[in-house]
């Protein structure tokens, strides 16, 4: 029994850096449709690191509206990284499983 638990680890360990990842992204969605204040170290913390994660979805729809603008974007991005998460460690765990 000990043995069936590691088989599934690396695919699991991917998922839950991107489940963290996903956490991160959807955390700056909301300090930014709460209008958190974005001089609070913690805003600020979550904003660099969101930003770093979603760099390629930035900008990909242009809205009017800055509230919109990261809802979809950074949505997409949590999307995308949840999907592609999702697949790997299904090919993870079926490879090595």
């Amino acid at each position: 029994m000990a043995g069936a638990g590691g088989k599934r680890a690396a695919g699991d360990l991917v998922f839950v850096a991107v489940t963290v990842i996903a956490i991160i992204l959807v955390g700056y969605i909301v300090f930014v449709l709460i209008g958190a204040n974005g001089q609070n170290d913690i805003v600020r913390t979550d904003s660099d690191w969101a930003g770093f994660f979603a760099t390629w979805f930035k900008d990909l729809f242009t809205p009017k509206s800055p509230k919109l603008n990261v809802f979809l974007n950074y949505g997409l991005a949590t999307i995308v990284y949840l999907a592609v998460g999702g697949v790997l460690r299904r090919v993870l765990n079926d490879a090595f499983g």
